[in-house]
Protein backbone atom coordinates (compact mmCIF):
# COMPACT_ATOMS: atom_id res chain seq x y z
CA UNK A 1 0.00 0.00 0.00
CA UNK A 2 1.23 3.36 -0.85
CA UNK A 3 1.67 5.77 2.07
CA UNK A 4 0.64 9.14 2.30
CA UNK A 5 2.94 11.28 4.77
CA UNK A 6 1.61 13.33 7.16
CA UNK A 7 4.20 15.76 9.13
CA UNK A 8 2.75 16.86 12.61
CA UNK A 9 4.99 20.02 14.12
CA UNK A 10 5.42 19.58 17.65
CA UNK A 11 5.53 22.54 20.19
CA UNK A 12 8.78 21.49 21.63
CA UNK A 13 11.55 18.72 21.61
CA UNK A 14 9.96 15.06 21.58
CA UNK A 15 9.10 13.98 25.26
CA UNK A 16 6.78 12.53 27.32
CA UNK A 17 4.12 15.67 27.04
CA UNK A 18 4.00 14.53 23.25
CA UNK A 19 4.04 10.40 23.68
CA UNK A 20 0.72 9.73 22.31
CA UNK A 21 1.61 11.53 18.72
CA UNK A 22 5.41 9.49 19.24
CA UNK A 23 3.98 6.20 19.18
CA UNK A 24 1.73 7.11 16.48
CA UNK A 25 4.77 7.65 14.60
CA UNK A 26 6.88 4.51 15.63
CA UNK A 27 4.58 1.90 15.89
CA UNK A 28 3.07 3.05 12.71
CA UNK A 29 -0.33 3.06 13.70
CA UNK A 30 -1.55 5.20 10.11
CA UNK A 31 -0.35 2.78 8.42
CA UNK A 32 -2.85 0.46 8.13
CA UNK A 33 -4.98 2.93 6.76
CA UNK A 34 -2.61 3.74 4.72
CA UNK A 35 -0.88 7.17 6.33
CA UNK A 36 2.86 7.66 7.71
CA UNK A 37 3.03 10.09 10.91
CA UNK A 38 6.21 11.74 11.81
CA UNK A 39 6.88 14.18 14.34
CA UNK A 40 8.43 17.23 13.87
CA UNK A 41 10.14 19.42 16.35
CA UNK A 42 10.14 22.62 17.04
CA UNK A 43 11.91 25.58 15.34
CA UNK A 44 12.15 29.07 17.20
CA UNK A 45 11.89 30.32 13.39
CA UNK A 46 8.98 29.03 12.79
CA UNK A 47 6.15 28.97 14.75
CA UNK A 48 3.80 25.70 14.82
CA UNK A 49 0.50 27.98 13.21
CA UNK A 50 2.94 29.56 10.85
CA UNK A 51 4.05 25.77 9.69
CA UNK A 52 0.56 24.76 9.10
CA UNK A 53 -0.53 27.87 7.28
CA UNK A 54 2.45 27.77 5.35
CA UNK A 55 2.59 23.71 3.74
CA UNK A 56 5.52 23.24 6.04
CA UNK A 57 3.68 20.21 8.08
CA UNK A 58 -0.16 19.35 7.40
CA UNK A 59 -1.12 19.10 11.36
CA UNK A 60 0.49 20.50 14.72
CA UNK A 61 -0.05 20.16 18.52
CA UNK A 62 -0.96 24.54 18.32
CA UNK A 63 -3.40 25.88 21.03
CA UNK A 64 -7.28 27.80 20.62
CA UNK A 65 -4.74 30.86 21.42
CA UNK A 66 -2.17 30.43 18.33
CA UNK A 67 -5.33 29.79 16.31
CA UNK A 68 -6.91 33.71 17.32
CA UNK A 69 -3.40 35.37 17.57
CA UNK A 70 -2.04 33.94 14.39
CA UNK A 71 -4.98 36.68 11.99
CA UNK A 72 -6.28 33.73 10.00
CA UNK A 73 -7.96 32.10 12.80
CA UNK A 74 -10.83 30.92 9.83
CA UNK A 75 -8.71 29.06 7.84
CA UNK A 76 -7.54 26.78 10.77
CA UNK A 77 -9.61 24.13 12.67
CA UNK A 78 -8.72 22.32 16.16
CA UNK A 79 -9.36 18.48 15.69
CA UNK A 80 -8.42 17.19 19.36
CA UNK A 81 -7.13 18.37 22.82
CA UNK A 82 -5.37 15.51 25.22
CA UNK A 83 -5.15 17.47 28.06
CA UNK A 84 -8.31 19.62 29.21
CA UNK A 85 -6.71 22.10 31.64
CA UNK A 86 -4.08 24.80 31.98
CA UNK A 87 -0.88 22.87 32.51
CA UNK A 88 0.75 26.23 33.13
CA UNK A 89 2.42 28.00 36.55
CA UNK A 90 3.96 30.87 37.23
CA UNK A 91 6.71 30.76 40.69
CA UNK A 92 8.03 33.86 41.99
CA UNK A 93 10.14 34.29 44.63
CA UNK A 94 8.82 35.04 48.04
CA UNK A 95 11.89 36.26 49.14
CA UNK A 96 11.68 39.12 46.57
CA UNK A 97 8.91 40.07 48.53
CA UNK A 98 6.20 38.64 45.85
CA UNK A 99 3.97 36.63 47.82
CA UNK A 100 0.68 37.73 45.34
CA UNK A 101 -0.13 38.11 41.86
CA UNK A 102 -0.54 41.98 42.41
CA UNK A 103 3.11 42.02 43.80
CA UNK A 104 4.16 41.69 40.17
CA UNK A 105 3.61 45.04 39.93
CA UNK A 106 6.76 46.59 38.00
CA UNK A 107 8.47 42.96 37.84
CA UNK A 108 10.22 40.80 34.93
CA UNK A 109 8.54 37.90 34.34
CA UNK A 110 10.18 35.51 32.06
CA UNK A 111 7.81 34.42 28.82
CA UNK A 112 8.85 31.79 25.86
CA UNK A 113 8.79 33.85 22.62
CA UNK A 114 6.26 33.68 20.24
CA UNK A 115 3.79 35.27 21.53
CA UNK A 116 3.08 32.14 24.00
CA UNK A 117 1.56 34.66 27.01
CA UNK A 118 -2.17 35.00 26.98
CA UNK A 119 -2.67 33.34 29.69
CA UNK A 120 -0.09 35.42 32.06
CA UNK A 121 -1.77 38.42 30.54
CA UNK A 122 -5.43 37.44 31.32
CA UNK A 123 -4.40 35.95 34.68
CA UNK A 124 -2.44 39.35 35.30
CA UNK A 125 -5.43 41.78 33.67
CA UNK A 126 -7.87 39.84 36.26
CA UNK A 127 -5.57 40.89 39.04
CA UNK A 128 -5.10 44.45 38.14
CA UNK A 129 -2.76 44.53 36.57
CA UNK A 130 -3.14 45.58 32.77
CA UNK A 131 -0.34 46.01 29.30
CA UNK A 132 2.71 48.13 31.34
CA UNK A 133 2.30 47.14 34.69
CA UNK A 134 5.13 44.81 34.11
CA UNK A 135 7.80 43.62 32.11
CA UNK A 136 8.21 40.81 29.99
CA UNK A 137 11.29 39.26 28.82
CA UNK A 138 11.07 36.90 26.07
CA UNK A 139 13.41 33.83 26.94
CA UNK A 140 13.79 30.11 25.73
CA UNK A 141 15.09 28.82 29.27
CA UNK A 142 12.65 30.37 32.08
CA UNK A 143 13.92 28.29 34.54
CA UNK A 144 17.53 29.54 34.26
CA UNK A 145 16.32 32.84 34.00
CA UNK A 146 13.95 32.67 37.21
CA UNK A 147 17.08 30.94 39.23
CA UNK A 148 20.04 33.42 37.90
CA UNK A 149 17.36 36.21 39.13
CA UNK A 150 17.43 37.89 35.38
CA UNK A 151 13.64 37.50 35.90
CA UNK A 152 11.32 37.94 39.46
CA UNK A 153 8.47 34.92 37.96
CA UNK A 154 8.05 32.64 34.90
CA UNK A 155 6.16 30.54 33.03
CA UNK A 156 6.11 26.91 32.95
CA UNK A 157 4.85 23.79 32.93
CA UNK A 158 3.60 21.73 36.07
CA UNK A 159 4.79 18.62 33.51
CA UNK A 160 8.27 20.06 33.07
CA UNK A 161 10.18 23.53 33.83
CA UNK A 162 8.54 22.99 37.68
CA UNK A 163 10.17 19.75 38.28
CA UNK A 164 13.46 21.43 36.71
CA UNK A 165 12.87 24.47 38.50
CA UNK A 166 12.83 22.40 42.19
CA UNK A 167 16.20 20.42 41.59
CA UNK A 168 17.84 23.68 40.65
CA UNK A 169 17.09 25.15 43.41
CA UNK A 170 17.05 22.74 45.88
CA UNK A 171 12.91 22.55 46.26
CA UNK A 172 9.96 24.91 45.96
CA UNK A 173 9.76 26.28 49.22
CA UNK A 174 10.58 29.82 48.45
CA UNK A 175 8.64 30.35 45.33
CA UNK A 176 4.89 31.12 45.35
CA UNK A 177 2.87 29.28 42.43
CA UNK A 178 0.44 31.77 40.49
CA UNK A 179 -2.30 29.80 38.72
CA UNK A 180 -4.63 31.54 36.34
CA UNK A 181 -7.37 29.00 37.68
CA UNK A 182 -7.66 30.72 40.92
CA UNK A 183 -8.92 33.91 38.90
CA UNK A 184 -10.92 31.45 35.83
CA UNK A 185 -8.11 32.85 33.33
CA UNK A 186 -6.83 29.35 32.60
CA UNK A 187 -6.05 28.15 29.07
CA UNK A 188 -5.59 24.87 27.14
CA UNK A 189 -1.75 24.76 25.78
CA UNK A 190 -2.14 21.91 23.54
CA UNK A 191 -4.39 20.90 20.79
CA UNK A 192 -3.87 18.72 17.33
CA UNK A 193 -4.51 21.64 14.70
CA UNK A 194 -4.81 21.56 11.01
CA UNK A 195 -5.68 23.59 8.14
CA UNK A 196 -9.23 23.61 7.13
CA UNK A 197 -8.93 23.54 3.42
CA UNK A 198 -6.59 20.97 3.94
CA UNK A 199 -8.69 18.32 5.82
CA UNK A 200 -11.69 19.08 3.31
CA UNK A 201 -9.50 17.48 0.89
CA UNK A 202 -7.86 15.05 2.55
CA UNK A 203 -10.84 13.53 5.04
CA UNK A 204 -9.35 10.11 5.10
CA UNK A 205 -5.95 11.41 6.08
CA UNK A 206 -7.34 13.49 8.67
CA UNK A 207 -9.12 10.23 10.37
CA UNK A 208 -6.22 8.05 9.75
CA UNK A 209 -4.37 10.36 12.23
CA UNK A 210 -6.71 11.24 14.56
CA UNK A 211 -7.26 7.55 14.59
CA UNK A 212 -3.51 6.68 15.35
CA UNK A 213 -2.97 9.64 17.75
CA UNK A 214 -5.80 8.44 20.06
CA UNK A 215 -4.36 5.15 19.79
CA UNK A 216 -1.19 5.69 20.44
CA UNK A 217 -2.57 8.20 23.24
CA UNK A 218 -4.25 4.87 25.22
CA UNK A 219 -1.65 3.31 24.42
CA UNK A 220 0.47 5.74 26.13
CA UNK A 221 -1.48 5.82 29.43
CA UNK A 222 -1.96 2.17 29.80
CA UNK A 223 1.74 0.93 29.35
CA UNK A 224 3.94 3.40 30.73
CA UNK A 225 6.63 1.25 31.40
CA UNK A 226 6.57 0.35 27.67
CA UNK A 227 6.51 4.30 26.45
CA UNK A 228 9.31 4.93 28.67
CA UNK A 229 12.00 3.56 26.47
CA UNK A 230 10.99 5.50 23.42
CA UNK A 231 11.00 8.45 24.87
CA UNK A 232 14.31 8.36 26.90
CA UNK A 233 15.82 7.34 23.13
CA UNK A 234 14.39 10.48 21.80
CA UNK A 235 15.68 12.34 24.38
CA UNK A 236 18.63 11.16 26.33
CA UNK A 237 19.20 14.03 28.40
CA UNK A 238 16.08 13.27 30.75
CA UNK A 239 16.06 10.94 33.52
CA UNK A 240 13.95 8.08 33.66
CA UNK A 241 12.32 8.89 36.76
CA UNK A 242 11.49 12.81 34.49
CA UNK A 243 10.31 10.81 31.57
CA UNK A 244 8.04 8.99 34.15
CA UNK A 245 6.74 12.23 36.17
CA UNK A 246 6.21 14.05 32.91
CA UNK A 247 3.98 11.19 31.94
CA UNK A 248 1.86 11.28 34.59
CA UNK A 249 1.48 14.96 34.68
CA UNK A 250 0.14 14.68 31.03
CA UNK A 251 -2.18 12.14 32.51
CA UNK A 252 -3.21 14.05 35.70
CA UNK A 253 -3.97 17.19 32.49
CA UNK A 254 -6.16 14.85 30.77
CA UNK A 255 -7.94 12.89 33.48
CA UNK A 256 -10.39 16.05 34.18
CA UNK A 257 -13.19 18.04 32.17
CA UNK A 258 -14.40 17.04 28.87
CA UNK A 259 -11.87 13.80 28.87
CA UNK A 260 -14.47 12.66 31.90
CA UNK A 261 -17.95 13.57 29.98
CA UNK A 262 -16.88 12.18 26.67
CA UNK A 263 -13.61 11.15 26.46
CA UNK A 264 -9.89 11.15 25.64
CA UNK A 265 -9.29 14.27 23.07
CA UNK A 266 -12.50 15.48 23.04
CA UNK A 267 -11.97 18.62 21.45
CA UNK A 268 -13.74 20.66 23.45
CA UNK A 269 -15.48 24.02 22.38
CA UNK A 270 -14.63 25.65 25.80
CA UNK A 271 -11.28 25.94 25.10
CA UNK A 272 -12.02 27.97 22.11
CA UNK A 273 -14.84 30.39 23.48
CA UNK A 274 -12.02 30.66 26.61
CA UNK A 275 -9.80 31.79 24.37
CA UNK A 276 -11.72 34.32 22.47
CA UNK A 277 -12.98 35.53 25.50
CA UNK A 278 -9.47 36.92 26.98
CA UNK A 279 -9.24 38.13 23.38
CA UNK A 280 -12.34 40.00 24.12
CA UNK A 281 -10.99 41.33 27.43
CA UNK A 282 -7.72 42.05 26.46
CA UNK A 283 -7.60 43.33 23.18
CA UNK A 284 -11.06 44.42 22.54
CA UNK A 285 -10.75 41.29 19.50
CA UNK A 286 -13.96 39.19 19.20
CA UNK A 287 -14.11 36.05 17.04
CA UNK A 288 -18.02 35.84 15.13
CA UNK A 289 -18.17 31.84 15.92
CA UNK A 290 -15.72 30.23 18.14
CA UNK A 291 -17.19 27.41 17.77
CA UNK A 292 -17.10 27.09 14.25
CA UNK A 293 -12.96 26.88 14.81
CA UNK A 294 -13.58 23.09 16.43
CA UNK A 295 -14.46 19.94 14.35
CA UNK A 296 -14.98 17.04 16.40
CA UNK A 297 -16.30 14.75 13.34
CA UNK A 298 -13.25 13.03 13.63
CA UNK A 299 -13.13 12.53 16.70
CA UNK A 300 -16.62 11.24 16.96
CA UNK A 301 -15.94 8.57 14.09
CA UNK A 302 -12.76 7.23 15.87
CA UNK A 303 -12.67 3.85 17.48
CA UNK A 304 -14.91 4.37 20.72
CA UNK A 305 -11.48 1.87 22.57
CA UNK A 306 -9.24 4.97 21.76
CA UNK A 307 -11.87 7.57 23.10
CA UNK A 308 -11.80 6.22 26.61
CA UNK A 309 -11.61 7.61 30.19
CA UNK A 310 -10.41 4.44 31.52
CA UNK A 311 -6.94 3.79 31.40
Amino acid sequence: MAMTPVRIRLLWHPQPQFAGYLLAQHERLGEPRGVAIECVPLRFDLGPIEAVLSGDVAMAVASPAHILESGRAAELVMLLAIQQSSALVYPARRSAGIGAPRDLAGRRIGVWPGREDLELRWMLHRHGLGEGAWVPVAMGDTVAGLVGAAVDCAQMTVYHEVHQLEAAAGGLGDFALFRAADVDAWLLKDGLVARRDWVAAHPAETQAVVDAVLAGWTMAFRREEATLPLCEALRPDMSRAEHRAQLRDIRSLAMTGATLAQGLGYPDRLHMQRACRAMAELEGVRVCDPDGLVDERFWASAPAASRSAAW
